[in-house]
């Protein structure tokens, strides 16, 4: 696939998560303007970091919310985490739904904290899957880049490939 189609799939799916409401267009315009030629996946790393980190966050929130003893203040500590890496990257409806749990959670309420995890875990996966398609743009823009440097620098070097015929 051409570099321009590949580029124009990854501003309609980011175009289609802002028109959704998922994803904060601002908020993820400065993480894409972080990538630069020292660092061309850089994008892809921060969301394959985030998706991570919030799995572990979701994993660790339900954890402590099925112990008989629920130790509010480790929630929300997860649940600030959670709220930060989900704001760095424009996840809107994580970052709410990560606002009400903590309200829950302030109110010492189990089962609103359990309700309001339900809705967590939703939003990230609705963004997830998502993302995983940004990751796989980028990575594949990324592939085609690299080559077309890897044939401008044999050609600049001299290198032709007719004379390794």
């Amino acid at each position: 696939m051409a570099l321009a189609a590949l580029k124009q799939q990854l501003k309609h799916q980011i175009q289609s998560m802002v028109d959704e409401g998922i994803l904060v267009e601002q908020q993820f315009a400065q993480v894409q303007e972080l990538k630069n030629s020292d660092n061309p996946n850089f994008v892809s790393k921060v969301l394959n970091d985030f998706c991570d980190g919030a799995e572990q966050t979701i994993t660790n929130l339900n954890k402590l919310l099925s112990e008989e003893q629920i130790e509010f203040d480790e929630l929300n500590a997860s649940i600030h985490l959670l709220k930060g890496s989900s704001s760095s990257i424009g996840a809107s409806q994580v970052r709410l739904a990560t606002i009400e749990l903590n309200k829950a959670v302030d109110e010492k309420s189990k089962e609103r904290s359990l309700e309001a995890l339900r809705k967590v875990t939703h939003e990230y996966l609705r963004i997830q899957y998502k993302l995983q398609t940004i990751i796989q743009l980028e990575n594949k823009i990324y592939d085609v880049e690299s080559k077309a440097l890897k044939i401008d620098a044999n050609c600049a070097a001299g290198t032709s490939y007719s004379k390794h015929i």
